[in-house]
């Protein structure tokens, strides 16, 4: 029995999938999304499929920590997983999600970093909370920028199965400024067919447009655009826009007829944005933001006690409305 405890133990040591540190707390924010013993049952799964081609270091705050630097992030994956009620399935998500990241690194590994020409049809643009990026070790090694106020917007490579985001040491092989390169990972990002709807709704008395861009993967990244891929909705003095998550984006154009819709517009549409944010595995913004001249500038809401929202007009869209004709 000792000789048989021994051997065990001895496998275990050697074993990559348990060698490592391993910690079962839930991130955060996702304590109420996922309970512990689920959370830790998807880590269980995780680990022995990152193991197989990769050497762990450790797993801490819903990221896997590779002893190469870097790191998987959980935090999709536990959206994907709880949108699934019957856990019998969740290794089937789990490991597609693993194989779709597996291809896609294998992919790009078939690209030549210094060969821009080669790389800049897989360029594309992602938004992420600050917390999220955050979570995979920050924007210093990454290619960043900031649109929206609390959030990044991250130079990505848009490779078969999955987004991986621009190290810094493939950017500086290119020789080409920020800008110029974001436009390019724009321009791709307008290719994408999207869908766009508008609808009417009566709200106290008065009948409120919204329209909306849905597509999957890109919704988000589109919008940030608008004024070159939907100049119909932007408005004379701009639209509001909310962005809950990669997938949806919710849009109120204002004009000089109707200046304040948009106010009408947020508070109409809060809720349903913050739920919208809440139940996606890929969250940007429960915030709303006024879209004027290709800036996007946020706009201050407060709800007191007894729920009624209150909304603050930024400063820019207030000189448009006073300004004399």
């Amino acid at each position: 029995m000792r000789i048989l405890l021994f051997l065990f133990l001895f496998f275990l040591a050697r074993n990559p999938a348990y060698s490592q540190q391993i910690s079962y707390d839930i991130p955060e924010g996702y304590e109420k999304v996922i309970s512990k013993n689920d959370y830790k049952k998807i880590v269980d799964i995780v680990v022995p499929t990152i193991a197989k081609r990769f050497s762990i270091d450790y797993v801490k705050e819903g990221a896997v920590h590779l002893k190469t630097g870097e790191i998987f992030n959980l935090h999709n994956l536990i959206g994907k997983c709880v949108a699934v009620q019957d856990k019998s399935l969740w290794k089937e998500v789990i490991l597609k999600h693993f194989n779709n990241i597996f291809s896609s690194l294998d992919e790009q590994k078939n690209i030549d970093p210094n060969n821009f020409e080669s790389v800049k049809k897989y360029l594309s643009i992602r938004i992420y909370p600050e917390k999220t990026v955050s979570s995979f070790g920050g924007v210093s090694n990454l290619i960043a920028r900031i649109d929206l106020e609390g959030t990044y917007t991250l130079l990505m490579l848009d490779l078969p199965g999955a987004f991986t985001a621009v190290e810094q040491k493939m950017f500086d092989l290119w020789k080409l400024d920020t800008t110029t390169v974001f436009k390019i990972a724009q321009d791709n990002i307008n290719k994408h067919p999207v869908e766009k709807v508008t609808k009417s709704y009566e709200m106290d008395g008065s009948e409120i447009e919204l329209n909306f861009i849905g597509e999957e993967n890109y919704a988000a990244s589109y919008a940030l655009d608008l004024r070159n891929n939907s100049p119909e909705l932007v408005g004379e003095w701009g639209s509001v826009v909310a962005m809950p998550n990669k997938g949806l984006v919710n849009i109120c154009t204002i004009s000089k007829n109707k200046p304040v819709d948009f106010v009408k517009f947020i508070q109409f549409t809060k809720s349903i944005v913050e739920q919208y944010y809440q139940e996606h595995d890929q969250r940007i913004s429960t915030d709303y933001f006024w879209y004027y001249k290709g800036k996007f500038t946020k706009i201050r809401i407060t709800t007191d006690a007894t729920g009624n929202i209150s909304v603050l007009s930024p400063m820019g869209l207030t000189e448009l409305m006073t300004e004399k004709n």
